[in-house]
């Protein structure tokens, strides 16, 4: 039996006979052809991208009947190699045999029962051309021709008789007529020189391989030309260093000859000492280093002149002092700085928000950010939600920002560090750098990954915490940190240093996490299941949207009105209520608590109801920072003087102590309260406690289901959960 595609299709599936499978099997393991279609196949019959053939498709090859011959082996002698043929240049239509192949196998040996009413509704339809049939245009028309039926009625009743009994398992639908015939390409080593190669492969790979390392490298070489700017730049950043004599020492001669023509005199020269040795050939590493290597893609030049980070002061500097006709001056590890650095399209079009001081000593205020734009120590940096973005922290650690963040550079030694008062972030090794310091909320995190390869993210989420009734009297709100690191991809050891000044070490792989709450570790634990922000920043495509058109909304704005124009988003009118709503998450985040409990604020329109846990979450978040608390406290003493107290009190969340001696009654007794937002706060921090909603709505009806809570209250059930047993 000869290998070609009809018969490697009948073995795939299963329909040969014993021993004609064993000699095909033989000859398939002898075949490295063979067997790179055979996976070919398997691979194109899972590909979801393959668009169908068309059911009218008219061309050789992909034409109904054509296909249904060759799947029947009833296909003419002289056109079998030609079909095969098609089918190996064709994803497309190799998909489509095999799938057709593989469902009729499988049809071969399951019974199929048809009712004899469907038989004679199929048998009583009119063989008339224009009535069994495909519409197109208006018009009905036949793949085929029918042909007239001869037989008496009579016949017809025992064919429907015959055909009605169901075809037992071991029969065939039809009888064969021996042996496969094997006419079509033999599918050995020698194929590619009846089928091109690059049509046998996977998918054209090799071709697209090569392509794209094309394009790769025409794209270092043009990067690379930038970089290195016109030959006469090079030559003069060469003649510039002390040590580009050495570059240059086979064409010293030449120099010399024409200084003595021109009647140029050289000062004597003095013999070199060893530290004047070292300097140099570190000079002149780093010279070579500044003309050979790319220039980095973040030197962007849409970047504004004035936005781009100045050079550090040379007096200042213990780095060596490089030309201003470097490429990239050298950054000092201990100040090291955070570049905007997206690697795609989309997150190139995120907001990003920078607080940056104005040139004439004003207020600072938040505007975009440019991609490529660095971020110099101790300024700030807002993500707002939905958001989702690449950072750069020098050396080389890998920044990526999964969703709401809120974080700035700080001051490090040796080791670059960053401060996070909040948000989700996963943190990548590079060649570069493989440790890191992070500073979360007081608790101060090093890193250190084990390779390049090395991977982990890191969430911090910022709780309402309880207080004393001095503190909630006095507008003092608190609030605590959950701290989770977590193994993503290689094996990484960290160290903490807690509130408290104890230490902690310990190592975390793929799959396991550390915690600490308010500063306090929980060992190592393994995750149970994959974050929801791990894969996407977006919970539902309609919040994608939104996020959308809070971008178009700040495109192109002025750094002094963005915070303007984030404020008159807050109002509904001519804008969907989830962009409102992330206009007012991201204000939040910025530390603007302005609108939200006025007369007319956010927690006081019902129509913003389906959002009010979300912003009241994300004052929570935002409470990492102690000016975000002050400016909370101050935003509520000036919308509501009279309920301040009041407000301060709900804020706080009790604790299960707190609750025994009357808080929950106080939780309780607000749900009925004549303001709104004293019903929101009431009803967010009894369902961050009991993890229940009763079916209580602050904007509808709150009688009735405050009484749900008054049967909770009067059984003492308001109560944190006991924490499970391990």
């Amino acid at each position: 039996m000869r290998l070609t595609l009809r018969t490697l299709l009948a073995y795939r599936d299963g329909v040969l006979d014993p021993k004609d499978a064993a000699v095909l099997e033989a000859k398939i393991m002898d075949s490295s052809t063979a067997q790179q279609i055979s996976q070919r196949i398997t691979d194109e019959m899972k590909n979801r991208k393959l668009a169908p053939i068309p059911v009218d498709a008219r061309e050789f090859g992909f034409e109904a009947n054509m296909v249904a011959e060759f799947l029947d082996d009833t296909i003419p002698m002289e056109t079998l190699p030609e079909m095969e043929r098609k089918c190996l240049e064709n994803n497309t239509l190799l998909s489509e045999i095999g799938s057709c192949h593989q469902i009729l196998s499988r049809a071969l040996s399951i019974p199929a029962p048809i009712s004899s009413a469907l038989r004679q509704r199929i048998h009583d339809l009119p063989n008339n051309p224009t009535a069994r049939s495909f519409s197109e245009g208006g018009r009905i028309r036949r793949f085929d021709a029918g042909s007239p039926s001869t037989k008496s009625s009579s016949q017809n009743e025992a064919d429907s008789l015959r055909s009605s009994i169901a075809i037992p398992a071991n029969k065939t639908v039809r009888k064969s007529n021996g042996e496969l015939r094997g006419s079509g390409i033999e599918l050995n080593d020698g194929l590619g020189r009846q089928v091109p190669e690059y049509l046998i492969g996977n998918d054209r790979g090799w071709l697209k391989t090569a392509m794209l390392g094309l394009v790769l490298l025409t794209s270092l070489v043009v990067v690379g030309a930038i970089a290195i700017g016109p030959l006469e730049r090079v030559r003069n950043l060469l003649r510039n260093s002390d040590m580009a004599k050495v570059v240059l020492e086979e064409n010293a001669e030449v120099a010399v000859t024409k200084e003595r023509e021109l009647g140029v005199k050289r000062p004597p020269q003095k013999e070199q000492t060893a530290v004047e040795s070292d300097t140099a050939e570190k000079d002149l590493d780093l010279v070579e280093s500044s003309v050979g290597s790319p220039a980095p893609s973040f030197t962007s030049p849409s970047v504004p002149d004035k936005l781009k980070p100045k050079p550090a002061d040379a007096s200042k500097s213990t780095t060596p002092v490089v030309s201003e006709a470097s490429a990239t001056p050298p950054i000092p590890v201990a100040n090291s700085r955070i570049q905007w650095l997206p690697e795609k399209r989309e997150s190139s079009e995120m907001i990003v928000l920078k607080l940056g001081a104005s040139e004439n000593g004003a207020a600072p205020f938040w505007r975009r950010m440019h991609a490529g734009e660095y971020v110099a120590v101790g300024e700030r940096i807002v993500v707002p939600p939905t958001q989702r973005t690449e950072m750069r922290v020098e050396p080389g650690i890998r920044f990526l920002c999964a969703g709401e963040n809120d974080f700035e550079q700080s001051k490090g030694g040796v080791i670059p560090s960053v401060t996070i008062r909040s948000g989700l972030f996963f943190l990548f090794a590079t060649p570069d750098a493989k440790e890191i310091n992070l500073d979360c909320n007081g608790l101060v995190l090093t890193i250190r990954f084990s390779s390049t390869d090395g991977g982990c993210a890191l969430e911090i989420q910022n709780e309402w915490s309880s207080s004393t009734d001095e503190m909630a009297k006095a507008g003092k709100l608190a609030s605590s940190s959950v701290v989770r690191l977590i193994g993503v991809q290689g094996e990484i050891d960290y160290s903490s240093r807690e509130i408290s000044g104890a230490e902690n070490k310990g190592a975390l792989s793929v799959g396991q996490f550390t915690r600490w709450k308010d500063g306090q570790s929980s060992g190592v634990s393994e995750l149970a299941e994959e974050p929801w922000w791990f894969r996407t920043s977006v919970l539902r495509p309609i919040d994608q949207l939104a996020s959308k058109a809070l971008q178009r909304a700040l495109v192109g704005r002025e750094p002094a009105v963005i915070e303007t124009e984030l404020t008159e988003h807050m109002t509904p009118l001519r804008i969907h209520e989830l962009t409102v709503s992330l206009a007012v998450r991201t204000r939040i985040m910025l530390g603007r608590y302005d609108g939200l409990f006025e007369s007319e604020g956010v927690f006081n329109r019902g129509n913003l109801h389906i959002h009010w846990s979300s912003l009241f979450s994300q004052v929570a978040q935002s409470m990492g920072r102690d000016e975000n608390r002050l400016a909370l406290a101050n935003a509520i003493r000036q919308a509501a003087p009279n309920r301040a107290s009041t407000l301060f009190s709900l804020l706080a969340l009790p604790t299960q102590e707190q609750l025994v001696a009357g808080s929950d009654k106080l939780l309780v007794d607000s749900l009925l309260s004549p303001q709104m937002d004293e019903r929101v706060i009431a009803f967010q921090q009894l369902n961050q406690i009991t993890g229940k909603t009763l079916m209580y709505r602050p904007d509808k009806n709150p009688a009735e289901g405050a009484q749900q809570w008054r049967k909770l209250l009067v059984k003492n059930e308001i109560r944190y959960p006991e924490p499970s047993k391990p």
